[in-house]
């Protein structure tokens, strides 16, 4: 089976989704591709989307529900309501301002970055009293 050079992927350092280029497997791990930024030339290493059984489709049924207050393992199976979509945790990051953000591929969506592990803000002293 024939692999293209180029896929589009969410780069970290371009924070944009750009084309990235194939440089090659990770030796001695399966399912671990270094890719290239087209853009800026930032290489990163990634899980490939593999395709199972039911012709590529991810299962609802066994996806967990997306709560920007929980945390997600990178291949974890997220579901987004307000969406409607289901999708595969690829990437794990940090954004600008600090917080955490997840990278996931979605079946009708495509790669979307959303954020995890959200801390509640906690209401200043004198705005309770």
């Amino acid at each position: 089976m024939a692999r293209t050079k180029y896929s589009d992927r969410f780069c970290n350092n371009c924070n944009k989704e750009t084309r990235m280029e194939i440089v090659g497997e990770m030796q001695g791990v399966q399912g671990k591709i270094w890719y290239r930024c087209s853009r800026c030339h930032y290489t990163i290493l990634l899980e490939e989307i593999v395709k199972n059984g039911n012709n590529g489709k991810l299962d609802p049924s066994k996806a967990t529900s997306y709560n920007p207050w929980q945390s997600f393992q990178v291949g974890q199976v997220i579901f987004h309501e307000g969406w409607n979509d289901v999708g595969k945790v690829l990437n794990k990051t940090k954004t600008s301002d600090g917080s955490q953000a997840i990278i996931v591929s979605f079946e009708k969506l495509g790669q979307r970055r959303l954020i995890e592990n959200l801390k509640p803000e906690t209401p200043v002293e004198s705005e309770v009293k």
